[in-house]
């Protein structure tokens, strides 16, 4: 099946090459999350190296070897799944090759830009072939095994992660907002159960007795109580948009003072159009 082997998205442009290694991780049963595998890439603005991210799989467990095959050795003498050098800028996975009816090969890759696709032996060797060794087509790729030691590097918490409790502190300064929004929720629930009441004793002692005084009477509660409703609901409401909008407001400008913060390390590994989404989704 297609949909059997993991797949993750890159979260940036250079996160391709952590992400195949977080899927083949993960394909042998060990999840780890794309910011540690990241930190051992060594990624650039350039991007990740194939030697970065051999290095970051010997870390958790992997033995490694680069090497330059032909599509028919990946098919038959490699252990899928492996990662590939992609068109010459892009890093995925192959993990599995099937041979076809008319004995051609189909290729299984999970592309962390984008999904799972299946390519034919001509498109795959298109976007794969990168060079010619002794006649022969070759390509780059990044063979890995599980070593004795793999599983048993834990996944480290690395120091700027937070919490959800982290962001109960953008909540504390609105206590007394919270506390009004809850008694106007329930004097709004209160207000929705007279209702019924009013319009019981509107049928039962006014329209069965007659008593126009006493309908006029009920009906003017009854419009009383639909103001008081509306107003109720008005204040509420503006009471949220007071707080969404300072929350909102408080998280931005933490944002950006922390990105501004940020050493110039981290804007090298960072291309311009990353860090703009980023502000972006804030």
């Amino acid at each position: 099946m297609i949909s059997s082997f993991p797949h993750y998205l890159q979260h940036d442009a250079m996160d391709c090459g952590a992400t195949c290694l977080r899927m083949i991780a993960k394909y042998y049963g060990k999840e780890y999350s794309a910011e540690m595998l990241r930190h051992h890439c060594f990624i650039t603005r350039n991007g990740v190296s194939m030697l970065g991210i051999s290095d970051a799989a010997e870390y958790i467990g992997f033995h490694t070897i680069g090497v330059k095959i032909t599509a028919d050795q990946l098919a038959k003498d490699v252990k899928l799944p492996c990662i590939l050098h992609w068109n010459q800028k892009h890093f995925v996975v192959c993990y599995k090759v099937k041979e076809n009816r008319k004995g051609k090969h189909c290729f299984y890759i999970s592309d962390p830009a984008s999904q799972r696709l299946i390519y034919t032996d001509e498109e795959f060797r298109k976007c794969w072939i990168s060079s010619s060794v002794y006649g022969k087509d070759t390509g780059v790729a990044l063979l890995l095994e599980p070593g004795t030691d793999f599983g048993r590097r834990e996944e480290e918490v690395l120091s700027n992660r937070k919490s959800i409790s982290y962001f109960f502190r953008y909540l504390l300064p609105y206590k007394e907002q919270f506390f009004m929004l809850f008694l106007g929720m329930v004097l709004g629930s209160l207000l929705q159960l007279v209702f019924p009441f009013l319009t019981q004793a509107l049928v039962d002692c006014g329209i069965q007795d007659g008593n126009i005084n006493f309908i006029t009477l009920i009906l003017i509660a009854q419009l009383m109580l639909f103001v008081a409703q509306l107003s109720v609901g008005y204040i509420r409401s503006w009471i949220l948009l007071h707080i969404n909008s300072r929350i909102d407001i408080s998280l931005i400008s933490d944002f950006l003072i922390k990105l501004t913060n940020m050493p110039l390390i981290f804007f090298d590994t960072k291309n311009t159009g990353d860090i703009m989404q980023r502000i972006g989704d804030h």
